[in-house]
């Protein structure tokens, strides 16, 4: 009995220290936590996932990828003259080269998702500024034509307090195609800052929204005809991809630490929001839907690590206390995205049919496509976008 107690001592030591040395940090400390502490997040909202298929991988040069077209910069460029190229495998056809052309140089500010009216008006999420607009050429206009101009068109909601609320994190955009209502995401009230390095550092903002779990995400719409902007949904523990459907009955939106597809009623009806969709191979980021069909499509850029469905398994006396200390530790030391790329095909609940992914294209381990935050489907293909990758795949 004395030898089993001591063997299990160390353990039972050194995770009671952990939870005595974050309890007190979160009490004393309160400077070092300038997004304030972490809280209690309900068994409903925590992060849950299923395996991934290591044998599923569907998405690997699926149909090949637009290679050395994309830089960090805040700028949007055309791609012409697509050509297929052999990779250094021998692959034939897998490497689409493209020619870039500078179309808008944005400025200063981190431009995320974004989507064209009717009219070539590109409306694009700023995670910096808020919501922008640029409204692009006509065909056929000469080049001495003054270049066109970025205008910022939402960067705070009024409430119907009557106070006004900052969009400190839009992420996504997509267009209603019968009113032409701009849909976006305000992933959430920690405002996204530069890393060491200078560059605006996304990733971070989003993980201490994540281990913070106070779900400040929103689901906003912006009206051109009169430049106002209404909050939708409150509540979302980072609210991320958006996506209206070809009717404009319905706005699916993600919360990405639920790992859920949320849905938003837009007729009187029924109203209001709700989940359809969970417990996906990872963490879910950008989405679309085709308006031929009635199927959408979510990014999965990372499955969830042991590390982090631990953390996030604690119950709340302990897991509260260690999310709050490592909301303080250095941002080169939190955790990193595990290696992945994914998207999943789904099938939205139409009442007669329940909601379900109906497919999934996955590289398991991302050799070939990873960190997919972005999808767009378009005429049958499937371009994919990421925040760290120099290439989109298709």
């Amino acid at each position: 009995m004395d030898l089993q107690r001591q063997r299990h001592l160390p353990w039972k030591s050194t995770a009671s220290f952990v939870v005595i040395v974050a309890s007190v940090t979160q009490l004393l400390t309160p400077h070092l936590l300038p997004n304030g502490p972490a809280v209690d997040i309900p068994m409903q909202h925590r992060p849950a996932s299923v395996p991934v298929d290591p044998t599923n991988v569907s998405l690997r040069l699926a149909s090949g990828k637009w290679h050395d077209v994309l830089n960090e910069n805040a700028k949007l460029v055309s791609l012409t003259d697509v050509e297929q190229k052999t990779d250094d495998g021998g692959v034939d056809g897998s490497i689409l080269t493209a020619k870039t052309t500078e179309i808008v140089d944005f400025g200063v500010g981190r431009p995320l998702g974004g989507k064209f009216d009717r009219n070539d008006c590109l409306y694009f999420a700023d995670a910096v500024l808020g919501l922008a607009r640029v409204c692009l050429p006509q065909i056929g206009e000469s080049s001495s034509s003054p270049k066109p101009l970025v205008e910022l068109v939402a960067s705070r909601v009024k409430l119907e307090d009557g106070s006004w609320s900052p969009i400190n994190y839009a992420n996504d955009v997509d267009i209603g195609p019968k009113t032409g209502h701009i849909y976006f995401t305000d992933s959430s009230d920690i405002k996204t800052d530069r890393d060491v390095s200078g560059k605006w550092d996304t990733m971070y903002a989003s993980k201490m929204e994540g281990v913070r779990g106070k779900r400040t995400g929103r689901l906003l719409r912006f009206i051109p005809e009169t430049g106002e902007v209404d909050v939708l949904a409150t509540g979302v523990a980072y609210a991320n991809g958006v996506a209206v459907n070809k009717d404009e009955t319905y706005v699916l939106y993600v919360s990405t630490f639920e790992v859920s597809v949320m849905k938003y009623h837009l007729n009187g009806k029924e109203g209001g929001p709700e989940r359809i969709l969970d417990h996906f191979t990872g963490f879910l980021d950008g989405l679309d839907c085709s308006f031929q069909i009635d199927i959408c499509y979510a990014a999965i850029p990372s499955s969830l690590s042991p590390v982090v469905s631990a953390i996030f398994s604690l119950p709340s006396w302990v897991g509260r206390p260690i999310r709050s200390f490592l909301m303080m530790i250095p941002r080169t030391w939190t955790v990193k995205a595990v290696a992945y790329g994914g998207v999943a095909e789904i099938h939205v609940g139409d009442g007669v049919s329940p909601s379900r992914i109906t497919r999934l294209f996955q590289d398991p381990d991302g050799r070939d496509l990873s960190m997919v935050t972005g999808v767009t489907e378009h005429m049958g293909k499937l371009y994919l976008g990421s925040l760290h990758n120099n290439y989109v795949g298709v």
